[in-house]
């Protein structure tokens, strides 16, 4: 496990879920999979820092492992753009939103309560009962089930 850290700053509902389901608790950091859309992109971007640069992660920042990758030191390829920071939390929503839909995909044909299905995944996945998270998720699966009918027509 590396000892090098990145900071992102992501949505509550994506810092909640990926808490939920990638964090560390002996780093205290999120833990990408091997081989997951996250670590592809870290591949892909992490490079030198500039030089005197000190990472300086602003309070509510999620920790991010810095991985190792074969042939490759995070001693001297520990750095995340900006845009390389938005390209990672691109990957994490797609990957959330892949989990939604794989979840709750078999609904989008029946009638049901979307109050209950959306607080029962967010239950379900650490995820805060706030009206902020719910109305995010709500729009999130309206959008996946708009697209879905619309294949089937």
């Amino acid at each position: 496990m590396s000892q090098y850290t990145i900071y992102i700053q992501a949505p509550a509902y994506l810092d909640q879920w990926l808490r939920h389901h990638y964090w560390d608790e002996d780093s205290k950091r999120v833990v990408f999979q091997r081989g997951s859309a996250p670590q592809a992109v870290l591949y892909s971007l992490l490079r030198q820092p500039p030089r005197g640069y000190v990472e300086k992660p602003e309070p509510g920042m999620l920790p991010v492992e810095v991985p190792s990758f074969k042939g490759i030191n995070p001693a001297s390829r520990n750095y995340l753009s900006e845009s390389g920071r938005a390209a990672l939390v691109s990957a994490c929503k797609r990957l959330f939103r892949s989990q939604m839909y794989m979840e709750l995909g078999e609904l989008f044909g029946h009638d049901v309560q979307i109050t209950d299905i959306i607080y029962d995944f967010m239950d379900k996945h650490g995820i805060e009962r706030s009206e902020t998270n719910w109305e995010t998720l709500r729009q999130m699966y309206l959008r996946m089930r708009k697209k879905s009918q619309g294949k089937l027509s």
